[in-house]
């Protein structure tokens, strides 16, 4: 997605290669011999090495005076590269749980700011720690609910759900949906954003609908300028449990029904599920017993029992922040301002 949307920001871009560590089993020795992964992850190490030398001769051309990582195996590379040339590196962890390349980054970081109080990071440095929140896009907290009426053509006072897998799509969600589409229009008007691969079987069962039902049935591959008044008219989100959506939905106080995904690799996203059912803003459903039965269910849960809404809504904005953006630069600015300040005592 960034090689489509920051050029049109009119931001400096570079490549470089990295690679990741596929991790299916929950055993580290497994992961490292199991024969499905093990080629990729050797060939993925040699991309990391390739990456820490480009990240290098791209650090030597700007010389900053920091070096901020947002997460994930793109950011390893760079950060190696950044604490090899003594460069202070800073890091964000969205997550509730530390992915593998912010961990392995933690040790050489100035400053570890975290999406969630500290107190959920028990095995990082207390001292590194900065609870920050994670960043939402100033845009999307002006959304118009009646702008997303008119929008997406909604009409009376039927709930509607805004249902969506991630930056790419699920496909597991999306079977679900095509599964329950029928139940789901009785009762509900349906904000679906599919990804690009699944749009187009979903186009075919959407024009198999009745009238009726195609006219609340509003599918798209991918929202931009409308995602904000999608988010403003729905009553509730559908959604996988990475930290970004979450932090978009509770930061507009939006009741939640989260699907993780159900890789073992990406534990963080049931995590993150456990932590916003415990909040009390939002119900989870585990992939491995979800169903068109137990999705109508809760959903009915959710709509018919007197006050869950409600209650829903307003426990997923009291953990919401809307100024995390502005925390993290505070962040990186005071570091920069003692630095300067240390300066001048030497002199």
């Amino acid at each position: 997605m960034e090689i489509k949307i920051i050029p049109q920001l009119d931001l400096k871009f570079h490549f470089i290669h990295a690679g990741k560590f596929r991790r299916y089993h929950s055993n580290v020795i497994i992961n490292l011999i199991n024969p499905q992964t093990i080629l990729s992850n050797i060939g993925d190490v040699f991309k990391v090495i390739r990456g820490f030398f480009q990240s290098r001769a791209i650090i030597r051309e700007y010389q900053p005076e920091i070096v901020f990582i947002k997460g994930g195996y793109v950011g390893l590379p760079v950060g190696l590269a950044a604490a090899s040339m003594g460069y202070p590196l800073f890091i964000h962890e969205s997550d509730s749980e530390m992915g593998l390349s912010n961990r392995i980054l933690s040790r050489f970081a100035e400053r570890i700011m975290v999406s969630y109080p500290e107190n959920f990071y028990t095995d990082l440095p207390k001292a590194k720690l900065i609870f920050t929140g994670n960043p939402v896009r100033k845009d999307l907290l002006k959304g118009s609910k009646d702008e997303g009426e008119k929008i997406f053509e909604l009409k009376g006072s039927d709930p509607v759900i805004f249902i969506v897998g991630g930056s790419q799509g699920s496909h597991f969600i999306n079977s679900l949906v095509a599964e329950s589409v029928n139940d789901l229009l009785k009762k509900y008007q349906v904000i679906h954003v599919c990804g690009d691969n699944d749009f187009s079987w979903l186009m075919y069962l959407k024009s198999g609908l009745t009238v009726e039902a195609q006219k609340r049935y509003h599918l798209y591959s991918f929202l931009t300028g409308e995602l904000k008044d999608a988010y403003a008219v729905s009553d509730l989100v559908i959604s996988r449990a990475g930290q970004n959506f979450i932090s978009e939905f509770c930061a507009l106080g939006k009741p939640m029904l989260l699907i993780p995904l159900g890789s073992s690799a990406n534990s963080h996203q049931y995590r993150n599920a456990q932590i916003m059912m415990r909040q009390g803003a939002a119900y989870s459903l585990e992939e491995r017993e979800l169903n068109k039965d137990l999705l109508m269910s809760q959903l009915e849960l959710i709509f018919e029992k007197e006050g869950e809404i409600e209650f829903l809504s307003k426990k997923s904005k009291e953990f919401g922040r809307t100024d995390a953006a502005k925390e993290m630069a505070g962040v990186i600015v005071d570091y920069l301002e003692m630095v300067a300040k240390e300066k001048e005592k030497k002199k």
